[in-house]
């Protein structure tokens, strides 16, 4: 077979490009430790790990919701916490108001600070995160979901969603709680009924010459429990029925009395269900049991405290709990401890509203350590998925490094083969171009 000088040339040619190129491509990977260079060379294996790539920066992403979401749930958890210190500081203060010894001045300090609390709490409902968005706002993050009103009540401008974040492969988390939920609708008093007394409970009877401090009573009811949940839903909830308590200082001595009714009690539109339910003989500091019915068994009970004056009644009506802000508790502390002290009168109301107070404090406690322990749930979850999220990531990373990883040692042996491999086919090359017939014709 005869080869041409062309055909020589040619093949001499492709062959030096061609370990050019592969020593090119090694040295490349030596450079930058990618054994992927040319994708044309592995294509399933490149094709591998720009899905594995994608896999990486997905899992990233949801690193960096998740980092946010902590962040803002720590920061709600946070703040719940702080408006935890100071309603117990609301409660300290109250149980000290709650005494007939305080005096004006006295009274007339702790509503100054109670002013304080509650331009404190707004400011706590008013919290923003590290990015300038209101925590307690729902979705309309923008502006203050608090304000306080001239008036002392305070509006809620918010709404009832939830802010999430995607922080997994179809898994989401809130970062953020509606501020109305925490602050506006827990339900008062014991969270099934709530304890009013009457106005005239506090006020001297007309015709009294009000010399005599037994002319106004010091009866008061506390929040009360409940013994039955199911009738009490019923009674409250389902029938709409209310009870007004009486206690009385009669002829015959101290005594108390128990109706059951719907609608206002103490205007035309009561309308007594079924007369008295219980009745007695009254002791101050007893325990009311009180049944739906007449000889039924008792599904609640109300605490008392103090009796009314000689000839005088108390009148008490235990209706069903309506949401109520933790705004407007700390304004009827402001009111009741604005009411002065001094008369029997002043005093007994102080005691009921504070009671009403506390009852509702206590509810707000509940409501918040709940809200805390839902929030404590969903930090968990977001860590434990973080942490799952960087366990994938390195597998991820470890079978990319498998497939597009140089091994240095094998690249490095195949870089010197080809490196002679090129020096011997240029040689050769050289040797071969300087053959010629003329040289051996003498």
């Amino acid at each position: 077979m005869r080869v041409s000088t062309q055909e020589f040339y040619q093949s001499s040619l492709y062959s030096l490009l061609n370990q050019q190129s592969t020593l090119n491509n090694l040295s490349q990977q030596l450079s930058t430790g990618n054994a992927l260079i040319n994708p044309t060379s592995n294509p399933v294996a490149n094709a591998q790990v720009l899905d594995l790539n994608s896999k990486i920066a997905n899992l990233g992403s949801y690193q960096q919701s998740n980092t946010y979401a902590q962040q803002d749930l720590g920061m709600s958890s946070s703040t719940l916490q702080s408006v935890g210190t100071l309603m117990n500081q609301v409660q300290q203060l109250a149980v000290q108001m709650n005494n007939a010894t305080v005096n004006a001045s006295d009274l007339h300090n702790a509503v100054a600070t109670m002013q304080g609390n509650l331009q404190q709490l707004v400011q706590l409902a008013n919290t923003q995160d590290a990015n300038g968005t209101y925590i307690y706002g729902g979705s309309r993050a923008n502006t203050p979901p608090f304000q306080l009103q001239s008036d002392g009540t305070v509006q809620y401008l918010g709404d009832s969603s939830q802010k999430t974040l995607e922080i997994g492969p179809g898994l989401t988390t809130p970062i953020s709680q509606a501020g109305n939920a925490v602050f506006m609708n827990t339900l008062a008093g014991n969270g099934t009924f709530t304890v009013s007394g009457s106005a005239s409970n506090y006020q001297i009877p007309a015709g009294s010459s009000g010399t005599s401090v037994n002319a106004v009573g010091n009866t008061t009811l506390g929040p009360g429990s409940v013994l039955n949940s199911a009738t009490a839903n019923s009674e409250f909830v389902a029938k709409g029925a209310q009870f007004e308590v009486t206690i009385s200082n009669g002829a015959s001595g101290l005594t108390y009395n128990v109706t059951s009714g719907t609608g206002v009690v103490g205007s035309a539109g009561w309308t007594a269900s079924s007369g008295s339910v219980v009745s007695g003989t009254y002791t101050p500091g007893q325990s009311i049991a009180i049944p739906a019915t007449e000889g039924g068994s008792p599904f609640i009970t109300v605490s008392t405290n103090g009796e009314p004056a000689s000839g005088q009644t108390a009148t008490f009506t235990l209706a069903a709990s309506k949401p109520q802000s933790l705004f407007q508790t700390f304004s009827d502390l402001i009111t009741a401890f604005s009411e002065g002290s001094g008369s029997p009168g002043a005093n007994t109301r102080r005691a009921q509203d504070i009671s009403n107070a506390l009852a509702n404090l206590n509810q707000f406690q509940t409501s918040l350590l709940s809200t805390q322990a839902q929030i404590g749930s969903q930090l968990q979850q977001a860590q434990s998925v973080q942490s799952l999220n960087t366990n994938l990531t390195q597998q991820f990373q470890t079978a990319r490094g498998n497939l597009a990883d140089v091994s240095y040692p094998q690249v490095i042996t195949q870089f010197q083969e080809s490196s002679t491999a090129l020096q011997a086919a240029q040689k050769a090359f050289v040797q071969v171009q300087g053959l010629s017939l003329f040289n051996y014709i003498s």
